[in-house]
């Protein structure tokens, strides 16, 4: 088989975890593979370079994309106007679909690059209608959650179920004592991890909150101590927000702190995955701007819940504080009653989720491209 050139789309954070990933398991089967396009810090570390740092991507809902669309119109023109000129074998586009749906369809109409979607859009969350036309720009799809693939099967959409990378990386049994004891942890302490986000908005409308809530535990009882775990790339430092005692700043380290947590405060998105694959008892939070909030609650939104434990069981596993229920004394009481109860329950429920997004098969990916490659 000759040289094949990857060419690589990640708008995230959460999606750079996914791209250096899959970058790994590529090369074992392709050692003489190529790797272009945009990438994150961990991708980089694979041995990728990136056209431009992805936090240029970095937005969320639907007001912040339509007030940086200039901005997000001329990157993605760039990429490309990059990819058409490097003529890639393949085209992948992780996570972000609105934003990789736009550099597929382009590929599609000018080259014969394979295009592929790495994180199945939600469209069984909104906009159900749109997976009738994904067949028109993609070849094909890897998808990380169970149910996916035979949702694409009902629309003739080629798909297989990878496995959810992160799982892979969480043991089904934690051992919290010891990576409380390789975090420095003082073992008379009860720790609470507090996850605001990797955004700005995310930042701007959580962080306050959760430090007022950590504040209110400084008097409650000394022994209560909260890390605040944020992303190597955030610019936010300790004595920015940080001023009791009972408030520690990591970042960058986000998996090991939630693994040796006791309890954490989660805001939605990747994280409440990665605290339920720690088996941390946790509660969830999230606010957003007020108009792309009741579009998406009021006219978009499919689903009942927005965290993904909630969605993967399909019920109520752990508590979600949504816009105006976000106030500080509900999140106190959430955490109160996490505290209060064993949770054996929900760490059990935990569990079961794990096991179920695991894929072992050494060939999830490269069975496709190999597929594909067939075609050429």
């Amino acid at each position: 088989m000759k040289k094949i050139k990857f060419a690589f789309s990640v708008g995230e954070e959460s999606g750079d975890f996914l791209g250096a990933q899959l970058i790994n398991n590529l090369k074992k089967k392709y050692p003489d593979a190529s790797f272009v396009g945009l990438a994150g810090n961990l991708m980089k570390k694979e041995g990728m370079e990136s056209l431009f740092p992805i936090n240029d991507l970095s937005v969320m809902g639907l007001i912040d994309p339509l007030i940086n669309l200039n901005r997000l119109l001329r990157r993605r023109k760039q990429l490309i106007d990059f990819i058409l000129e490097e003529q890639p074998e393949f085209f992948i586009g992780i996570d972000s679909p609105s934003f990789n749906a736009g550099i597929a369809k382009r590929i599609k109409s000018k080259t014969n690059t394979k295009t592929i979607q790495y994180v199945c859009p939600q469209f069984w969350a909104w906009r159900k209608g749109r997976a009738k036309r994904f067949k028109k720009y993609l070849d094909h799809i890897y998808s990380i959650f169970p149910f996916e693939e035979k949702l694409l099967a009902n629309e003739n959409m080629s798909s297989n179920f990878t496995g959810h990378p992160l799982a892979e990386h969480f043991e089904i049994d934690i051992d919290k004592e010891k990576f409380k004891t390789k975090l420095s942890f003082n073992n008379k302490k009860i720790y609470i991890a507090l996850l605001p986000g990797s955004r700005k908005s995310e930042l701007k409308n959580h962080l306050k909150i959760l430090e007022e809530v950590a504040n209110s535990y400084y008097f409650k009882n000394p022994n209560y101590h909260f890390i605040v775990s944020l992303t190597e790339e955030n610019s936010i430092s300790e004595n920015s927000y940080l001023k009791k005692e009972n408030i520690s700043l990591i970042k960058g380290n986000t998996r090991e702190v939630l693994k040796a947590c006791d309890y954490a405060i989660v805001s939605s998105g990747t994280a409440t995955l990665e605290a339920m694959l720690s088996k941390t008892p946790f509660c969830v939070i999230y606010k957003s701007n007020p108009i792309s909030n009741f579009l998406i609650t009021n006219i978009l939104l499919q689903l009942d819940y927005i965290s993904l434990p909630n969605i993967l069981a399909n019920k109520k596993i752990v508590s979600e504080l949504r816009q105006g229920d976000l106030k500080i004394n509900k999140v106190i009481e959430e955490l109160d009653c996490l505290i209060d109860n064993s949770n054996e329950e929900m760490i059990q429920e935990f569990k079961a989720l794990h096991q179920s997004l695991i894929n072992e098969n050494d060939n999830k990916f490269s069975k496709i491209i190999d597929k594909l490659s067939s075609k050429f």
